[in-house]
């Protein structure tokens, strides 16, 4: 429950809207200001560009360099009137002063060059020391600039009006009262609400008298909010049943998965080829061949034999890893062997499937584990490349490690996979390509494997494609 000393639900309602109302009321202000007073400088500023426009067709009507049309003129306006060149000379003044300084600087003669016309609402007079409104226009050669004294005639002439002050004003406040009446009764439906709450923490929800919430909308939904607590209260057995058939069909599920992965087993590829290797190359080459060489040759096919009668046991564990993993023998295993191992098996495949191994992991990298369940992560990983990659190399590399783990890394150099593909990789039965997977003989059952027997060793495992072109996955291994 919240502190007592903290503001109620209505206060922080009511200071949320009063707070955002004047907000926006100071905003709109801001901004009708700004807009009022653009407005009223533009029309001032119109009226003196049409003035300067006919004082300039009255020089460029005569020979230029006679301004004592504009004397009179100037006269009897009560204006400033100052005439420059495209370079800013003053060539003539009409407060008659007789050195004044090149104008070229100067913002609204900028303006004009550049657009035909500019002003500048307020600046003072170098030479007068007088505030003044100018307003310049570009003619034939010569920018004409009519000034008008910044006084208080000219400043009530710029005010903005203050009348829709007072209205904005007005409004805001009708809003704040407005605001408070209606954050009144939304806190009455909210502490009606928090009531209700504690009783139902308390277990006496189902006597909970719902008249108490005002006959409105906002009452209308805690009504219901009550009733439907009531009804899944008087449901929760029904729903905790049907819970238990989900999770019980959930499990039946990956009981039946789990004997599919038991009679497909994906692990076969590798020993078998190599067994396959072995023997073709004695029956082809049987004379050529002595018998030290066969007899290499047999051990390694038997040694392989052996091995995939061990993958078949092994691929019958892994399906029971979650469900009784701390069975599955563990001891020190010697993953540098077992990289070599993979090397040298790869190399009994024919040319044409054939992949360079490159090793980057040092001698005697020991963890406690299952012999098994780590040679199916290399064999698994080094077999989906041969199979799918479309390189020619496969690197294998110690990228790190810390007190508990070790950190590899195995990638190859062929196409990688689209980018919708990756985070199924390691879906059993989930093959990118259907037809050539099951061309390859593929089950879909490799990733999956290589993916368990990294977390029976505590580990994690990611797969992304490389940037310079082939499949990576990075996992590691617990000491």
């Amino acid at each position: 429950m919240a502190s007592k000393n903290n503001y109620n639900y209505q206060t922080r309602l009511f200071f949320l809207i009063v707070v955002f109302t004047w907000i926006l009321t100071f905003a709109f202000f801001i901004l009708q200001y700004t807009r009022e007073k653009e407005y009223k400088v533009q029309s001032l500023n119109a009226q003196l560009q049409v003035y300067n426009k006919g004082l300039l067709r009255m020089i460029q009507a005569d020979s230029v360099g006679d301004f004592s049309d504009i004397d009179r003129i100037v006269k009897a306006d009560s204006m400033r009137i100052t005439i420059v060149d495209y370079n800013g000379n003053v060539l003539y003044d009409s407060t008659g002063e007789p050195f004044l300084a090149n104008h070229s600087s100067r913002y609204e003669i900028q303006e004009a060059l550049k657009h035909g016309d500019g002003y500048t609402i307020r600046r003072q007079s170098q030479s007068t020391s007088i505030n003044y409104f100018y307003s310049a226009t570009k003619g034939n050669g010569i920018i004409i600039r009519s000034a008008l004294p910044y006084n208080s005639s000219l400043y009530a002439n710029l005010k903005i009006d203050s009348i829709y002050i007072w209205l904005i004003l007005a409004m805001a406040i009708v809003v704040s009262v407005v605001a408070y009446f209606a954050s009144r009764r939304i806190g009455q439906n909210v502490k009606n609400l928090r009531d209700f709450a504690e009783q139902a923490e308390n277990g006496n929800v189902l006597t909970y008298n719902t008249e108490s919430f005002p006959q409105d909308e906002l009452g209308e939904i805690s009504r219901n909010i009550v009733n439907l607590y009531k009804n899944l209260k008087k449901t929760a057995q029904e729903r905790d049943e049907n819970l238990k058939n989900a999770i019980f069909e959930e499990q039946e599920k990956v009981r039946i998965k789990h004997q599919l992965t038991n009679n497909i087993n994906h692990e076969l590829k590798t020993p078998v080829h190599a067994i396959q290797a072995c023997l073709e190359t004695i029956v082809n080459n049987h004379d050529k061949l002595t018998d030290n060489a066969v007899n290499d040759l047999l051990h390694k096919a038997y040694d392989n034999a052996n091995r995939l009668c061990s993958l078949l046991r092994d691929i019958s564990v892994i399906t029971r890893i979650s469900e009784a993993g701390d069975k599955i023998e563990k001891t020190p295993v010697n993953i540098s062997n077992i990289i070599a191992d993979v090397k040298e098996a790869v190399s009994l495949y024919p040319p044409e499937k054939r992949m360079r191994v490159n090793i980057d992991v040092p001698d005697n990298v020991i963890v406690n584990g299952n012999s098994s369940l780590i040679e199916s992560i290399f064999y698994n990983l080094t077999s989906n490349s041969i199979a799918y990659s479309g390189g020619r190399d496969i690197f294998i590399q110690l990228i790190g490690e810390d007190a508990d783990f070790y950190k590899f890394c195995f990638f190859d150099n062929g196409v990688g996979v689209s980018t919708e593909h990756l985070h199924r990789l390691f879906e059993r039965f989930y093959r990118v390509d259907e037809g050539r997977s099951r061309k390859m003989g593929g089950t879909g059952l490799g990733l999956a494997i290589v993916k368990n027997a990294v977390l029976f060793h505590q580990g994690t495992i990611s797969v992304s494609n490389r940037f310079a072109g082939g499949l990576e996955f990075v996992f590691t291994l617990h000491k």
